[in-house]
């Protein structure tokens, strides 16, 4: 069987079982590129790991690639599409994984303050709507999806917005506070008065001058601007510069702090908070869960008031 059509195969699969196979597909469409689309038993190792290499030092990609091809070569040696695997046999030493960084609120209202730097004649919208969308990530964890969102998502009425086909295209309501909702309100008042509607209340939320949403590299790069002007930096060694998808973590921690804080049951809010995030269950949650200095002592705290309590039972 040809390279090409055995990813075909593997994807139409995998997407039967509800995968969106986005990234993975482009991966493998790139293989397939670079390999010329030769019989499955004529891809030989050394091409593969030039592959894998390709250019540059050692990274995370290097990771996903090796990870998408085991897969596919897992898949087509079960359906007897190919007899051989061509992965080399060890992981070349990957650098270690790349820690959260975890804003203060302080550091938060800076960043919310700073957007006033992007404001620009040309743009209207731009610094408030970069303000809201701050908000709105700090406020609910969401990331991609809220570039995402469209006009009729954000229901200010009844203070939920809907996440349309996420991970298996599954769809979510999110609740929304009352301070979140006015922030929202606001921004969408002035967007749907001043920005076009190409496709009525399906047109993006975020939007730009034509009506089109935000592209998610412009997102990136303003942001860059706003956390040097907010001079929120992070001097730690080793460590990379705070990013935007570091307020999802940010959410989970303050909220977790805020749990203790007011004396709740974390453990039993937990898979409620992975239901709110978007995961399946609360084993996806523990990538969010680092321990820092703030949530130790709130820990610490609750143990010794529960040691305390016991004592005096004793």
């Amino acid at each position: 069987m040809k390279l090409q059509h055995a990813v075909e195969t593997y994807l139409q699969f995998k997407r039967s079982l509800g995968m969106r196979m986005q990234s993975e597909g482009s991966e493998l469409i790139a293989f397939c590129r670079v390999m010329g689309d030769p019989d499955m038993e004529a891809v030989r190792p050394a091409a593969v790991l030039a592959f894998i290499c390709g250019s540059g030092p050692i990274t995370h990609a290097w990771k996903q690639k090796v990870s998408v091809l085991r897969s596919f070569y897992r898949f087509a040696l079960e359906r007897h599409l190919t007899t051989t695997v061509p992965l080399p046999e060890n992981d070349p030493q990957f650098p270690p994984l790349r820690s959260p960084y975890i804003y203060s609120t302080t550091e938060v209202r800076r960043l919310v303050a700073a957007t006033e730097v992007l404001h620009r004649p040309r743009v209207p919208l731009q610094a408030l709507g970069y303000r809201t969308l701050l908000l709105l990530l700090y406020g609910t964890g969401m990331i991609g999806e809220a570039v995402a969102l469209t006009v009729a998502d954000v229901d200010r009425l009844e203070r939920v917005i809907t996440v349309r086909n996420t991970k298996f295209f599954k769809s979510r309501l999110v609740p929304i506070g009352p301070k979140l909702t006015e922030a929202l309100s606001v921004y969408a008042r002035c967007r749907t008065r001043q920005l076009p509607m190409p496709a009525g209340t399906a047109s993006a939320f975020f939007a730009t001058n034509r009506g089109t949403g935000w592209y998610p590299g412009w997102t990136e790069a303003l942001f860059c601007r706003l956390r040097q002007h907010a001079n929120v930096v992070c001097n730690a060694e080793g460590q990379s510069q705070p990013r935007l998808h570091d307020l999802r973590h940010t959410h989970v921690q303050h909220q977790l702090l805020a749990w203790y804080r007011a004396g709740k049951d974390v453990q039993h809010l937990l898979p409620k908070l992975a239901t709110y995030l978007g995961h399946v269950d609360v084993r996806s949650l523990q990538h969010y869960l680092a321990i820092t200095p703030e949530l130790l002592h709130e820990a610490n705290q609750r143990f010794e008031r529960y040691a305390d309590l016991e004592h005096s039972h004793a």
